[in-house]
C-alpha cells in the first residue's frame, strides 16, 4: 500500500515538470573593476640581478694612429757572399784536364777550382749607412778530396775598412782588390786591376749631376795610394851576419816596397727605367808605379847595388750599355785601350821578367785592346771576348821570342731550349806571333790554338749569361798547332798530342760579393 502511494506521488512530479516551459538562462553578473595595486619597490638584490642579466653599453674608442711602418736598411748587419767555381773531369787520356794556353790572358773553358768566402757588417747611423769592414778569404785548387792533403792554401784577397764621409764620399783603408769592369771570358781585367795595400777616396756613381730628358748622368771618381813588398830577392832578402855573443844574427839585407798610385774618372749616361734607349760609359784610369833603390848581397859575398824604377799606366774604356726595358737582360759592349811602360807594364805581384843593363824596366812596355760584350735575349745568350796584346820586355833585345804580338778571341752562344736549361757552346782561337826563334826548336814558329766547347747548362736564377749560380756539362776539343806543340820540350809527353780534350762538370756562383757583380 505504501509503495503504491510512493509510486503515485513521483508520477505526478514528472509530469508537472513537463508541462512547465523552460527557464532562460540567467545573464552573467558584470564585470568588476579591480583597482590597480600600488607599485612594490624592487629589492636591492632584484636590481643587482637584472644588472648582472643586461648586457653593458658599447664603449666607444678612439682609433689610435697607424705607425708608418719602417722597412729594416738592407746595409746593416752581417752580410755573407761568395765568388766560387768548381770543376772535375778527365781529359779522357786517364788523366787530370789542363788550361792550354799560349797567351798571356786566354779563355778559361777550363780552370781550376777557386773559392772566396766574404764578410762583412754594416754599421748603421741615422739609418744611413756608415762604415763596413770587409774580409774576403781565398782557397785555391788544393782540394783534400782531389789531391788528399788536408791543407786548402787560404790567402786573404780582401781586409779592409770602408767608410761613407758624405751621402757621396767614401773613403778606405787595408789590404784589396780594387778592379773595374773585365772580359769574362777571359777572366781578365783589361783596364784596371789593381792589388794592393793602402787607401783610397771615391766619389759615388749614384751622385746624379745632370737630368736630361730621359736620361740622366752620373760622375765617378776615384783615387787610391797603396803599397807592397814581395817576399822575393828583387825586393826583400834577409841574410845571416856575424854576432859577437851568438855566433850569427839574421838581419834584413833588402827591404824595398812597390808604390802604387791611381786615379780613376768616368762619365755615365743612364738612362731612366723603362725607357729601354742606350747608356753611354766613358772612363780614363792612370797609375804610376815607383820603386826605390835596394843593395842586394850575392851568395859569394859581394853586394849589388838595386837602383830605383818607376813606370807609368793609362788607359781608355769606352762603353754602351741598356737597349731593354726587361731589368733581367744584360746587353753591353765595352772597348778598352791601355798602354803601360816601364815597371807597370809588369804584375805588381811578380817581380819582372826581364831588366836592361841598367837593371831597370824602362826599356820594356806593352800596349793592348780588348772587347767584351753580352746580348741576353729571351731565346738565348751571347757573350763574346777578345784582347790583342803587343808586349816588349826591359832586356833590348830586337829579336827576342819574349816579345811580339799575340791575340785572343771567344764566344759563347747559349739558347734556351726549355725554362732554366740552356745549351751552346764555348769557341775561341788564340794566336801569337814572337820576334825571336823558339828557344827550343831554334825555329821560327807562330803558336795557335783553336778550341770548341760544347755545353748544357743550368741556370735556374735567370735568363742572363751573367746569372749564377750555374751548373754546366762540358766537353771541350783543343787543337794545337805544331808551333803550340813546340813549347814544350821533346820529352815531354803533350809534345805527341795535337789534341787536348775534356769531359766534365762545372760550377760557378757569385752573391754579395764586392768584387764580383
Amino acid at each position: 500500500m505504501r509503495c503504491a502511494s510512493l509510486a503515485i506521488a513521483l508520477t505526478l512530479v514528472a509530469s508537472r515538470a513537463i508541462a512547465q516551459p523552460a527557464a532562460e538562462p540567467e545573464s552573467p553578473p558584470p564585470p568588476v573593476e579591480k583597482k590597480p595595486e600600488p607599485a612594490q619597490k624592487p629589492s636591492q638584490e632584484t636590481v643587482e640581478q637584472e644588472l648582472a642579466r643586461t648586457p653593458p653599453p658599447p664603449v666607444e674608442v678612439a682609433p689610435k694612429p697607424t705607425e708608418p711602418v719602417v722597412a729594416a736598411n738592407p746595409e746593416r748587419g752581417f752580410r755573407f757572399g761568395s765568388y766560387g767555381r768548381a770543376i772535375a773531369g778527365t781529359d779522357l787520356r786517364g788523366g787530370k784536364p789542363e788550361k792550354i794556353l799560349v797567351v798571356a790572358h786566354g779563355p778559361r773553358i777550363v780552370e781550376d777550382s777557386y773559392l772566396e768566402l766574404e764578410f762583412s757588417y754594416g754599421f748603421v747611423r741615422d739609418d744611413r749607412l756608415l762604415v763596413r769592414p770587409v774580409i774576403t778569404i781565398a782557397l785555391d785548387a788544393t782540394l783534400f778530396h782531389d789531391t788528399g792533403d788536408f791543407d786548402a792554401q787560404p790567402a786573404i784577397r780582401n781586409m779592409y775598412l770602408d767608410g761613407k764621409i758624405h751621402e757621396y764620399v767614401s773613403w778606405w783603408v787595408g789590404s784589396r782588390m780594387y778592379r773595374g769592369d773585365d772580359i769574362y771570358l777571359f777572366d781578365y781585367w783589361p783596364l784596371d786591376d789593381q792589388n794592393m795595400i793602402g787607401g783610397g777616396v771615391m766619389l759615388d756613381a749614384k751622385a746624379h749631376i745632370l737630368d736630361l730628358g730621359g736620361k740622366h748622368e752620373q760622375v765617378q771618381l776615384a783615387t787610391a795610394v797603396g803599397l807592397n813588398r814581395l817576399n822575393r830577392p828583387f825586393q826583400f832578402q834577409e841574410v845571416e851576419v856575424p854576432n859577437p855573443t851568438q855566433g850569427a844574427t839574421t838581419v834584413v839585407q833588402l827591404n824595398r816596397q812597390r808604390g802604387v798610385g791611381s786615379l780613376t774618372g768616368a762619365y755615365i749616361l743612364i738612362p731612366d727605367e723603362g725607357d729601354g734607349g742606350p747608356g753611354i760609359k766613358l772612363k780614363v784610369h792612370g797609375e804610376f808605379h815607383a820603386l826605390p833603390a835596394g843593395e842586394r848581397k850575392e851568395t859569394d859575398g859581394t853586394k849589388q847595388a838595386l837602383p830605383s824604377d818607376n813606370g807609368v799606366l793609362v788607359g781608355a774604356q769606352v762603353g754602351i750599355f741598356g737597349f731593354s726595358t726587361n731589368k733581367e737582360y744584360r746587353r753591353h759592349l765595352n772597348l778598352f785601350a791601355r798602354y803601360a811602360q816601364g815597371l807597370a807594364a809588369f804584375d805588381e805581384l811578380a817581380p819582372p821578367t826581364s831588366f836592361g843593363p841598367d837593371l831597370k824596366t824602362q826599356r820594356a812596355s806593352e800596349l793592348s785592346f780588348g772587347l767584351s760584350g753580352n746580348w741576353d735575349h729571351e731565346l738565348g745568350n751571347m757573350m763574346v771576348g777578345a784582347l790583342s796584346r803587343l808586349f816588349v820586355d826591359a832586356d833590348g833585345n830586337d829579336e827576342d821570342p819574349d816579345d811580339g804580338w799575340e791575340y785572343a778571341i771567344a764566344a759563347r752562344p747559349l739558347f734556351r731550349v726549355i725554362p732554366d736549361w740552356f745549351v751552346g757552346a764555348d769557341v775561341s782561337y788564340q794566336a801569337r806571333f814572337p820576334r825571336g826563334l823558339n828557344p827550343i826548336t831554334l825555329r821560327a814558329s807562330d803558336p795557335a790554338v783553336f778550341q770548341i766547347a760544347p755545353m748544357i747548362a743550368w741556370s735556374p736564377m735567370g735568363p742572363s749569361a751573367y746569372d749564377r749560380p750555374q751548373l754546366r756539362l762540358v766537353y771541350r776539343a783543343a787543337h794545337l798547332n805544331d808551333g803550340a806543340l813546340d813549347l814544350y820540350v821533346p820529352d815531354d809527353s803533350r809534345h805527341l798530342h795535337p789534341w787536348v780534350h775534356f769531359l766534365g762538370l762545372e760550377a760557378e756562383w757569385w752573391f754579395n760579393s764586392s768584387t764580383y757583380h
